[in-house]
């Protein structure tokens, strides 16, 4: 007889992956896992941190493989898969963003709102004659750091100058006026 004692042995580690958009690897997200032990089903809240990069692994104590024998559990560890976004691209901590600029604030210079993870646009000033495809650092609007809330990277704001759609009578008047300012490009190009 070995005393009647069962072997003990400690439950092994479990990977799985997890699905995150990039708004919740911004703002940290509580995801509900459904979770079966030895037939056992149960639901686990688990807190994704601010700021997780794609691969980034998340750890749940004690809910990998059961222990034999009474011994310890092993870890649930959540790979974070990032979706692609509609509109913003990430590049470590900085995000890159496309701003709808209208042509005369883009010629006359004015302000714009640059759109956000947050959801609140940010404001962003524009120089005069801004040239499309432009970028602009908003300091500060990037991701976050996790672990380090005050280590945030920066946004871009690439100008995406809007033209007129239609244009009104006097509109067109005033643009056809700019048009006998500047000349043709015939005058502009022409040898001396």
């Amino acid at each position: 007889a070995r005393g009647g004692r069962g072997r003990r042995r400690p439950g092994r580690d479990i990977e799985n992956e997890i699905e995150l958009a990039l708004e919740d690897a911004y703002q940290g997200a509580t995801r509900r896992l459904l979770l079966r032990h030895n037939g056992q089903v149960k639901h686990v809240d688990v807190r994704i941190p601010a700021g997780v990069t794609d691969g980034s692994r998340v750890r749940v104590s004690g809910e990998g493989e059961q222990g034999l024998g009474g011994d310890k559990s092993g870890d649930l560890y959540l790979r974070v898969r990032l979706t692609p976004h509609a509109h913003f691209e990430r590049k470590g901590r900085d995000l890159y963003v496309k701003a709808p600029v209208p042509l005369m604030t883009a010629v006359l210079g004015g302000e714009a709102q640059v759109p956000t993870l947050s959801g609140k646009p940010a404001r962003l000033r524009i120089p005069p004659l801004t040239q499309n495809g432009q970028l602009f650092r908003l300091k500060g609007y990037g991701m976050p750091s996790v672990g380090n809330g005050e280590d945030t990277g920066d946004l871009y704001a690439r100008v995406d100058v809007q033209l007129p759609t239609s244009l009104s009578d006097k509109e067109r008047e005033h643009f056809e006026a700019l048009r006998r300012l500047g000349g043709d490009d015939s005058k502009t190009h022409s040898a001396a």
